[in-house]
């Protein structure tokens, strides 16, 4: 089995989320979680892993999950009203919510893991909820890159791409090529 890499940095793990699906203005889709083995993986990576084992039901929940939820997180973006079956997507998900449970460990306090993938889903939403409605809304950013669909926590208010590496690289090489373009003509 490879070793999926996900794209993480985006200030939350909600906006991690996001970011599992490639491609949104694009031609082409990659769906990095698309199968039982990798939503488990992202969730263990993001410090959600549930005790019970992830199925293709919770893949297929998942995928409508992130998907409202960009809807809505954009149109927070935009200023714009979010549609109403997608805020009851969130309200659906937020019903598996449970309060945390603290577990001790050497030198630490840790929150116990999800008992299932939608448990986890609930704190996810949870936190995107809390964002989406509170102040922190103010530094929610869209990439600068527009053909890319992730959106950030830009607590600096200088961040202007989901990723200086990916996104901030691909947008200087185009504007490098650009100049090239206009200084050779």
């Amino acid at each position: 089995m490879t070793t999926t890499v996900f794209r993480a940095g985006n200030g939350a793990a909600w906006l991690d989320l996001l970011s599992t699906l490639e491609g949104r203005y694009r031609d082409t889709l990659l769906d990095y979680l698309d199968t039982p083995d990798r939503l488990a993986a992202w969730l263990d990576v993001a410090g959600l892993r549930p005790a019970a084992a992830v199925t293709e039901i919770d893949v297929t929940r998942v995928a409508d999950l992130r998907e409202a939820l960009h809807r809505v997180t954009v149109a927070v973006l935009l200023g714009t009203t979010p549609r109403p079956v997608d805020v009851a997507v969130l309200d659906r998900t937020l019903a598996a919510d449970v309060p945390l449970r603290a577990a001790a460990g050497p030198g630490r306090v840790r929150v116990d893991h999800p008992a299932t993938v939608d448990e986890a889903m609930a704190r996810l939403v949870r936190d995107a909820v809390q964002v989406l409605s509170g102040p922190r809304r103010a530094s929610l950013r869209a990439c600068g890159d527009n053909t890319c669909a992730s959106i950030f926590l830009d607590d600096s208010g200088r961040r202007r791409w989901c990723t200086d590496e990916r996104c901030g690289n691909r947008m200087r090489v185009r504007a490098h090529r650009a100049r090239a373009r206009v200084a050779h003509d």
